[in-house]
């Protein structure tokens, strides 16, 4: 009897420390990698540790989960594609210009497929998932917090001078990171306070003036009023009331002086940035113009060669002073044909092939996800490598648990 009862506690044994060892490695990326505040306090000096060096914990922590579990790896699905998107990367790189630069874009996408692997392994456990989204929801409303805090402390964190951006620094992907822990964040907040979260995300959106991840937000709103996770009623009268509150506050602030900084050109700037000024006006931002044109430089790119493309990192080493600020058209210009295929292929992983046994909620705020990747692809190139979507897709292409929580009517 005693001596049958020994591997049952052995095999007890060793999925808590699996467990344990995924519970660490999803706090780990959350809140050093999701969060932007490792690369952050690297860049700063806070750290002398580099992103890098997290990344390798939260591998490592995936590696020890799959020793001490291997029956548990997460969805296959999704590491096929990254193991396609690796390869496809590297295959690239062999007809790129074959420069410094290329070869460390080809070695952060393979990076970024292989924390997607290790993401997925990790949220493998439901009770590692549900730890991982209050995390995100922890730091999604630390980012507002901050964001807040930054109108009256200008350029703390930001790189932009009247846009606050948190410890991601650059504003429009701290929008895109509040947008992406709002939706992963949503299912476990309680039903009576999803449009009062979402409205605090909102705020905290908008301080950012990205047109992209403003643009993201409505859109994502639009799919889950559609999917009934938020009440239009409730949603119209907080915000009503929130209105108010939040432009006695700027009123305040201004008279005070605490605004002073943006004093003369406030009202330009705002018009130019969100494009409700005149045509002039917004014509003026050469943020909206440019985008247009590395766009179509892009696509030409891809008409001189459809086939092969011009190979891994041909988009960052142009004669342009950035790269494309859309995925879409970067895939077609470095990988021709094949990477028309690349993102498309991975939004259809994204959609959780049990979606008939998830619970509306978890059904509802996967699907304003994947919209919301589809949609920021268009105004960044880095999406598939940034943390706060990666995680979210390994949220969304894990397996369910019989006792999970995302099972339900």
């Amino acid at each position: 009897m005693t001596a049958a009862m020994i591997p049952t506690a052995a095999s007890d044994s060793t999925s808590v420390l699996a467990r344990v060892a995924r519970g660490i490695g999803a706090l780990v990326a959350v809140a050093t990698l999701f969060s932007g505040f490792s690369t952050w306090a690297f860049n700063t000096g806070r750290l002398s540790l580099p992103p890098l060096a997290f990344m390798l914990v939260v591998l490592g922590c995936a590696g020890t989960a799959v020793m001490l579990e291997p029956a548990r790896l997460g969805g296959a699905k999704l590491k096929v594609w990254s193991a396609a998107s690796a390869c496809l990367a590297m295959l690239a790189f062999l007809w790129s210009s074959g420069s410094e630069i290329a070869l460390q874009e080809a070695q952060t996408r393979t990076l970024s497929a292989m924390l997607l692997v290790g993401f997925s392994v990790l949220l493998a456990d439901g009770a590692t998932r549900t730890l991982t989204r209050r995390a995100i929801a922890v730091a999604t409303l630390v980012t507002v917090a901050i964001n807040v805090w930054e109108i009256t402390h200008p350029m703390t964190f930001s790189m932009a001078l009247g846009r606050s951006a948190s410890f991601y620094v650059n504003p429009n992907i701290a929008g895109a990171a509040l947008v992406s822990g709002m939706l992963l964040a949503l299912p476990i907040v309680p039903a009576r306070l999803r449009e009062a979260f979402v409205l605090v995300v909102g705020a905290g959106v908008f301080l950012t003036l990205s047109r992209g991840a403003l643009l993201c937000f409505g859109i994502v709103i639009v799919v889950l009023l559609g999917t009934r996770l938020l009440r239009a009623q409730r949603l119209s009268l907080l915000a009503g009331g929130g209105i108010i509150v939040v432009a006695s506050a700027v009123g305040t602030l201004m008279a005070s002086g605490e605004l002073s900084y943006l004093s003369g050109g406030a009202e330009r700037f705002v018009t130019q940035r969100l494009g409700i000024g005149s045509r002039e006006e917004f014509s003026a931002d050469v943020s909206a113009s440019s985008r247009s044109q590395l766009a179509m430089h892009a696509l030409d790119m891809f008409g001189e060669r459809p086939l092969t493309g011009f190979g891994t990192g041909a988009t960052v080493e142009w004669n342009e002073p950035e790269s494309t600020h859309n995925i879409y058209v970067r895939h077609l210009a470095e990988y021709g044909v094949l990477g028309a295929f690349l993102m498309p292929a991975l939004l259809l992983l994204a959609v959780p092939r049990h979606r008939r046994y998830t619970s509306r909620v978890y059904r509802g705020a996967a699907a304003a996800f994947v919209t919301f990747v589809a949609c920021w692809g268009v105004f960044s190139h880095n999406v598939a490598d940034d943390a706060f979507v990666l995680i979210g897709l390994a949220l969304l292409t894990a397996l369910p648990d019989a006792d999970d929580p995302e099972i339900g009517a």
